[in-house]
Order: structure tokens, then sequence, then C-alpha cells
């Protein structure tokens, strides 16, 4: 079983290769407002390699058949902090009711997503009449029960998604943060520790980040503060795994 290494907490990248030919395809996962959708940009436009969603819905619990030799998982991570804030402004398939909400009352909410962007889930067979029901995948994987808040929904799906590391699959493992202020550590962590090949002999950057694109399903949205209020901040240590976020270089 392969650990989290004391490194990442300075470093925000981890290569954990398990397999002898370089990997021909890649996925990132991670919860939505995480960066997934930037850092599969600047992978695809700087890496030599076939994007897949063959793992299924990025930002859902892990649920596929079987991990395959040639696939990397890129697993993507971000500050709870500005995360939570992140998923305030920008929520999506948030149900509208939770839309409506102030941060505080947000977070303390139970999760409750929609099949709102049927396109967003490349997976869903369409004999599958899933549009406007909830979203199963913000679930409770094991019981099918919604979760309590939405640190409660982070909580569970770290979880999932660093479980990519014990699945016997290659996984990079990168913090948001570090990834977008130098790209370059882990795009060379791809070419060095799994042989894969740089496309440009600098950094493409990418022009265009999804969140831009996002439309509320309410009219009159609540203003997302700056920052976390105290009060706010104590609900998030006490809602966390703090060790576990500590391993990946976050303390609150």
């Amino acid at each position: 079983m392969s650990a989290i290494p004391d490194s990442f907490a300075s470093t925000g990248v981890f290569a954990h290769r398990v397999t002898s030919e370089p990997p021909e395809m890649f996925q990132v996962i991670g919860e939505r407002g995480s960066g997934t959708n930037v850092v599969r940009k600047l992978i695809d436009k700087n890496i030599a390699s076939f994007r897949t969603e063959a793992l299924g819905w990025k930002h859902g619990f892990p649920r596929m058949l079987a991990v395959p030799d040639n696939l990397l998982t890129i697993v993507c991570i971000r500050n709870a902090e500005s995360w939570a804030l992140s998923m305030h402004k920008r929520p999506w398939h948030a149900d509208p009711s939770m839309q409506t909400l102030e941060f505080s009352d947000f977070i303390r909410a139970p999760w409750l997503g929609l099949v709102d962007r049927i396109e967003d889930f490349e997976t869903i067979h369409p004999e599958l009449k899933a549009l406007g029901r909830e979203l199963q995948f913000d679930r409770h994987p094991l019981t099918g029960a919604p979760f309590p808040s939405l640190f409660a929904l982070r909580r569970a799906k770290l979880q999932g998604h660093l479980s990519m590391l014990h699945r016997g699959g290659d996984v990079l493992l990168v913090r948001m943060e570090s990834f977008l202020a130098d790209p370059e550590t882990a795009l060379n962590a791809m070419v060095d520790r799994f042989g894969m090949r740089r496309k440009h002999d600098f950094v493409k950057p990418v022009n265009r980040r999804l969140g831009t694109r996002h439309s509320a399903s309410v009219d009159a949205r609540p203003v997302t503060p700056d920052r976390m209020s105290e009060a706010d901040m104590d609900f998030l240590r006490a809602e966390l795994d703090l060790g576990l976020e500590a391993q990946l270089g976050y303390t609150y």
C-alpha cells in the first residue's frame, strides 16, 4: 500500500508508478471546484497523451470496472477554504434550493446534487432518463445517504479519490495551487517518472477557464464572501480530517 510521502506537504506533487510501460492515456479526477478542468487542459496542451473519462465521472467516487495498465490517473486536490468558497460561487450540479443559501448556511446544509447538465456526465447510458433527477454520485457510495454538510462531502470524496493510490495503477497526485504556480514541475514528473512526452519545450498556458461558463439555476443568488468567518472556519476544522489535510499540505 502506497502512502502519501511527507514531502508532498511541501512539493504538492507525488508520482506513484507501478507499471513498466508509459501510460497511453490519462484521466483527471477530483471534486468539482478543485481545478480538475484547468489541470486537464494544461496536460492536454503540454503532454502527448490521450484524455479519457473511462474511470467514470471525474467528480464522483471511483466506480470503475478495472484500472488498466496504460492509464495514468491524476488526482487533483485544493485548499478546503478556497474550495468551499468556490463551490458557493459556482455551485456546479447543486440543487436550486442550495443555490439560494447564504454561504454560512450553504456549508452546513445537507448536500443535494442534481443532474442538471446531462452533457457533463459522459458515462451516463442514454437509456437512463436522468435529467432533473438527484445526482446519486453525490450520495454516500455504501449507505446511499446524503452527506450532512459540504465538508462531509469533501471528506468522503477525498478518501475516494486518494484510494486510487491503492488500486494498482499509476497515479499522479497534485495540489491545484502547486500545479498552477509551477506547472513545469508536474509536467516534468509525468515525463521523468512515467516516461511520457512533452509536446513543447515550454509550458503552453490555458487561456479559458471552465468556471467562467457557470450559469446559476436561480435568478437571485447571495454574494460569496472573500474569506470565511472565524465561526465558519471553526465549523470547517470540526468537520474535516485535519490529519489527512495536513498530509496534503493544508493547515487551517
